[in-house]
């Protein structure tokens, strides 16, 4: 309280006053939070601009929106929510072990992604978790070591274990749908 006093004291102008600084952020696709699926880029003409905070970490970074699809993260991200991920290439480091990533790998022609929690082991293999209550998607997804995980090779194949799949980006906010508390 007394802070509060203190800055209402110097005429509303001090910082703990000051609204948050907002940026747009652009909604460029969707990211599939269950098995690897076509990554997807909307058409131009059905991305949109949301609004965030422009403080914190990472907010000199080029940052995107992706909207999530499925249930394997609706621990943390239920389906509808627009995740903010910048790229690991563009803050210069590596993932860090629990961190929310978006890995991407390809199949053919076709790129896939997807939405989990990196475990970085003390070998330096590299699991991508869910955290879901559904059952189906209680499994990691073994990438091998964390050094091939972030490299992206022009030939990938159709392996998830290997140097065919590339931890791409970072989750570093989330704007979430609100919907009903349903009653048992």
């Amino acid at each position: 309280p007394e802070a509060l006093f203190s800055a209402l004291a110097d005429g509303n102008r001090h910082p703990a006053l000051s609204p948050s600084p907002l940026t747009p952020v652009r909604v460029k696709g969707a990211v599939q939070a269950g098995a690897w699926h076509s990554a997807i880029e909307f058409p131009a003409s059905d991305q949109y601009t949301i609004t965030s905070p422009a403080n914190g970490q990472y907010a000199g970074c080029p940052r995107y929106g992706l909207l999530v699809r499925g249930d394997s993260m609706n621990q943390m991200f239920p389906d509808g929510t627009v995740v903010e991920v910048v790229n690991f290439s563009d803050i210069g480091r590596e993932p860090q072990d629990g961190e929310c990533v978006v890995a991407i790998r390809r199949d053919g022609a076709d790129m896939e992604a997807t939405l989990k929690i990196v475990q970085i082991r003390d070998d330096g293999s590299a699991y991508l978790w869910p955290r879901s209550t559904d059952p189906e998607w209680q499994t990691p997804i073994r990438l091998g070591s964390i050094d091939e995980a972030i490299r992206h090779y022009a030939d990938f194949g159709d392996r998830s274990d290997g140097p065919d799949t590339e931890i791409l980006a970072l989750v570093v906010w989330a704007h979430q749908p609100v919907g009903k508390w349903a009653w048992k």
